[in-house]
């Protein structure tokens, strides 16, 4: 932590000079319109904990969303910085309430993976992400540690229905063969770059037919 405190305040004593682009200061304001790059980790990092910072990102980037307030349900279960959206970039969700650093860490997946992964492999682009949600107060199945879900700091994707009306599920898709499964497997790569923890099918029965993202404090990329 250290060190990167260290990189931080020197590419930000840089940047107060111009030597380098604003994409490349950990200080100025995120642009999600623009391609991820090494500093993209660490303008993430410190928003993490800033909702404000983090709706005025989305919003910046043409995002219609709801801030929502504090809520508790029961011990553990508190919905903090959440907010509500129906649509990310090109992709349309059922509205649902999130923390807002998973629906920026969703944007960035949508904009600069998902469409572009889909047209490459299946031929057009994403209208709707389907999803199992992101809250629910509930201990991960068979343990008595609360879920990443219990703080809405997890998601969870179902599959896709594209731009040509084709959907596509994770379920049947995910060992199907062919430029289906390649579309998968790309995009659970892409999303292991921008969430700490990433399950797929791959990881058990559970995760049979979604991919599971959350920004708790393990990492994986299963």
């Amino acid at each position: 932590l250290a060190a990167l405190a260290a990189t931080v305040l020197a590419l930000a004593l840089a940047a107060q000079f111009r030597l380098v682009p604003d994409r490349y200061n950990p200080l100025a304001p995120l642009d999600l319109a623009e391609a991820p790059n090494l500093m993209t980790g660490t303008k993430l990092w410190l928003m993490e904990d800033d909702p404000r910072a983090c709706a005025a990102a989305l919003r910046r980037a043409g995002v219609t969303l709801t801030e929502m307030p504090e809520q508790t349900d029961r011990p553990g279960c508190v919905r903090r910085g959440t907010i509500t959206l129906s649509k990310l970039h090109g992709a349309r969700i059922r509205p649902e309430e999130m923390r807002c650093d998973i629906a920026l860490r969703l944007y960035l997946l949508d904009r600069h993976d998902l469409q572009p992964l889909a047209r490459q492999h299946l031929g057009s682009g994403v209208a709707e992400i389907a999803h199992f949600g992101s809250y629910s107060c509930r201990n991960i199945r068979g343990r008595s540690r609360l879920s990443q879900h219990a703080t809405a700091n997890a998601f969870d994707i179902a599959g896709f229905r594209l731009e040509n009306g084709r959907t596509v599920s994770l379920k049947s898709g995910w060992d199907a063969g062919g430029a289906t499964s390649e579309f998968l497997r790309d995009l659970r790569g892409r999303a292991c770059l921008l969430f700490n923890m990433v399950l797929s099918p791959d990881y058990n029965a559970d995760h049979a037919d979604h991919f599971h993202v959350d920004m708790g404090p393990y990492m994986g990329c299963n």
